[in-house]
């Protein structure tokens, strides 16, 4: 009788209205510090509620649920971050810094950050901030200077490397092949490090040249990198070769497991965080809020309206996944919240528009990396005792050249 009486009320409303009202009931929330997946999965529910009969409900998510996009996105997800967290206990990831600090002080406080960064993982600028601290005070970089590079370059990968959720959930949204995604994208990770090379070098130029430890030949170091490394190259090879994200991660994860004869402890604990119930449910309620923005067309009836009071496209292209970046600091969400909204723009007869992509895709990571609730700039910057604020300083310019950047390539490609 309640859903009954709820989906009569939710019938009446505006579909724009509610769309509205969905976002609220997430984004609240998570700014109290409730978890995304908990408040996505609400904001699903809610929005289910307000604008589908109540017996379709229970369907629609049990669709969702068995659907192949979210199988696979729970599947590549968890392999993932299992593979990660192995990587990390068995040591690959100190040896890829220990390697690379060898190199010299100047070029680790790059590679460090950017080498631990092929491994998508939680907090991972605290891991590589605790591997080029001392080195950032030896060069007598400010604690602001040392959490802008090594947060910068740790990110650097997020932006077209198949390996992170982020990409992940944005091919399942937009239903687009992952190694198309990661094509069109790949441009933007070169103009990310290039502009990233550019500030750091102002800031490493006047610092003093400090001696390095015993330093390997260039064979022993290139053997280093390949052997803490290979699971991640791997990987991008598959991807690239064609193989199906859904067969090349768990083979990868399965061939580290052999490679590093991992024991059952190890393993428990691998497991243990890439099978994490909360990512999970975050993926779920991900792909069951594109599933009903989808079915019940909100998203075309947000777009007439926005469209009628004159919002250009260019507007909703950035602003969307901008806000759902800051508000959540976390690219999965943005990703899940905003892009299955800009279908219409992004997805144009039978085809898709890469202009729109680029631009939606990286307003949402702009924002996420500008957020004061991303996890990864909060540890960071404690961990370099740095001032939030004062990192703005090299952050924020960044980010607004990259935005300029990628709306021209948005007309050009129009």
């Amino acid at each position: 009788m309640t859903g009954a009486i709820i989906g009569a009320v939710g019938q009446m409303l505006n579909p724009s209205l509610a769309l509205l009202i969905s976002i609220l009931v997430i984004l609240v929330p998570i700014r109290l510090k409730v978890h995304p997946g908990f408040a996505i999965f609400a904001g699903s529910i809610v929005i289910m509620l307000l604008v589908l009969p109540f017996s379709s409900v229970p369907s629609l998510m049990l669709r969702t649920l068995i659907d192949k996009q979210t199988l696979t996105l729970l599947v590549v997800v968890a392999s993932a971050m299992t593979m990660s967290s192995l990587m990390e206990i068995k040591g690959l990831l100190t040896r890829l810094a220990t390697t690379m600090e060898s190199i010299g002080p100047r070029l680790a406080m790059h590679l460090v950050p950017a080498v631990i960064g092929l491994v998508p993982m939680p907090a991972g600028a605290l891991v590589s901030a605790t591997a080029v601290k001392g080195v950032a005070q030896r060069l007598k970089l400010t604690p602001e200077q040392g959490t802008f590079i090594n947060y910068w370059f740790r990110h650097i990968w997020e932006f077209s490397i198949p390996v992170y959720p982020t990409i992940i959930v944005t091919s399942a949204v937009l239903a687009i092949p992952i190694a198309v995604t990661v094509k069109t994208l790949a441009p933007i990770t070169a103009l990310v490090i290039s502009l990233g090379v550019l500030v750091s070098y102002q800031l490493l130029k006047k610092t003093p040249r400090i001696r390095t430890g015993t330093r390997g030949s260039a064979r022993s170091i290139v053997y280093n990198l390949f052997t803490a490394s290979w699971p991640i190259l791997l990987l991008i090879v598959l991807i690239f070769s064609g193989v199906d994200a859904m067969i090349a991660f768990p083979v990868t994860l399965i061939l580290l497991i052999g490679q590093q004869r991992a024991k059952p402890p190890h393993l428990k604990q691998a497991f243990k965080y890439g099978l994490n119930p909360r990512v999970l449910l975050l993926l779920y309620a991900i792909m069951l809020y594109k599933a009903t923005v989808e079915s019940s067309g909100v998203a075309r009836t947000l777009v007439s309206d926005m469209q009628a009071v004159g919002l250009p496209p260019l507007l909703m292209l950035i602003g969307l996944p901008l806000l759902m970046g800051l508000a959540t600091g976390f690219g999965p969400a943005f990703a899940g919240l905003a892009l299955p909204l800009l279908v219409p723009y992004i997805l144009v007869d039978s085809s898709f528009s890469s202009g729109a992509l680029i631009l939606a895709f990286v307003s949402g990571m702009m924002g996420m990396l500008l957020s004061p609730t991303h996890l990864c700039f909060i540890l960071s910057a404690e961990h370099f005792e740095a001032a939030l604020v004062k990192v703005y300083r090299y952050t924020l310019p960044l980010a607004l050249v990259i935005e300029t950047i990628v709306i021209a390539v948005y007309y050009i490609t129009k």
